[in-house]
């Protein structure tokens, strides 16, 4: 029987992915809170030999405005909601990380690329979306090249790509593949996950989305490597379950999303399947005492399993790596 797999992948933002329904007034402390919490993060990735996926917006890879600015694509998306767009209202950015660390994470990027077993990946330049009306492919082209041409700035090669807010769009994933990427994280099976814009989402499924991450509503969402399919080249690893932030008014079923999600990860070391947890570091700023003892919990049991199960811990680029050595590249 194949080894059991355990997918962490995170998608690292800051204030970039939340500009469009968020003020720094009202969400600034989350956004700082969760740089302390990747700090946190990688200490234990470290420590217990966690592998993880950060998948990370270009526009917070640099120091500077100077140099973010200097990075731009020269094509940009022409959102029907021009709210969506982060070259909009670039002149409230900072001047650089030191007097604006809501927009700018380069010190961050730098401590992930120098902590064992972490792999950067991409969250698009402009955390783009993919399903919006008003942009195009030729755009998203752009979009991409911006952040390859930051990570070769950086040394960085690129190799997976997770789609802001799970806009996940087949007919971009062309562009990717030739850009050099090979996997992306794609959504639950499940009709609660299918990709869809903004416009298009329903207050019925966010609800139900809510309640399936205390309830077993819509399965553990595992599944074998070999059971994996390209699209357009590009390896689809789907996610398995988001790892919702502490609510001190559903305090009382914080246990029982835990256990949701360990009983998920059992069932994936058992099956000798693979089980894929995300979530943002923003998550952690409101909660961080709460969240990085629910992680270490979460963490531990992946330990648990390792000896028991002989599960394994592998970023998104290594169980593509894995994939291919099946022969079915």
């Amino acid at each position: 029987m194949s080894q059991g797999i355990f997918i962490i992948s995170l998608d690292f933002e800051l204030f970039w992915g939340v500009k469009d329904h968020r003020t720094i007034a009202s969400y600034g402390k989350a956004i700082l809170g969760g740089r302390t919490a990747i700090v946190d993060m990688l200490d234990v990735f470290a420590k217990e030999k966690i592998h993880a996926t950060w998948a990370i917006v270009g526009m917070l890879m640099y120091d500077n405005k100077k140099e973010l600015v200097k990075g731009l694509p020269d094509k940009k998306p022409q959102y029907r909601n021009s709210l969506l767009s982060n070259y909009k209202g670039l002149e409230e950015v900072g001047a650089d990380e030191t007097s604006d660390a809501y927009h700018f994470g380069k010190t961050l990027v730098d401590k992930i690329v120098h902590t064992p077993y972490q792999e950067v990946a991409s969250h698009t330049f402009s955390h783009y979306y993919c399903l919006e009306e008003g942009q195009s492919k030729e755009d998203f082209q752009a979009d991409t090249s911006a952040w390859v041409e930051r990570c070769r700035q950086l040394s960085i090669k690129p190799q997976s790509i997770v789609f802001p807010r799970n806009q996940y769009n087949l007919s971009y994933l062309s562009v990717l593949k030739v850009q050099g990427f090979s996997s992306f994280r794609g959504n639950e099976s499940h009709r609660l996950y299918e990709a869809r814009s903004r416009a298009h989402e329903s207050t019925g499924r966010r609800v139900m989305r809510l309640l399936d991450s205390y309830l077993n509503l819509s399965g553990h969402h595992t599944y074998g490597i070999s059971d994996l399919e390209k699209e357009e080249g590009m390896l689809n690893i789907p996610a398995s379950r988001f790892l919702r932030p502490y609510h001190a008014a559903l305090s009382f079923l914080e246990q029982r999303k835990i256990s949701r999600i360990k009983k998920s990860m059992k069932h994936a070391a058992q099956k000798g399947e693979i089980f894929h947890l995300w979530w943002h570091p923003h998550n952690f700023g409101t909660h961080p005492e709460q969240m990085m003892k629910q992680l270490r919990e979460i963490v531990a049991y992946y330990k648990i399993l390792e000896k028991k199960y002989n599960m394994k811990s592998l970023t998104m680029s290594e169980v593509a790596k894995e994939y291919n050595q099946l022969g079915k590249a």
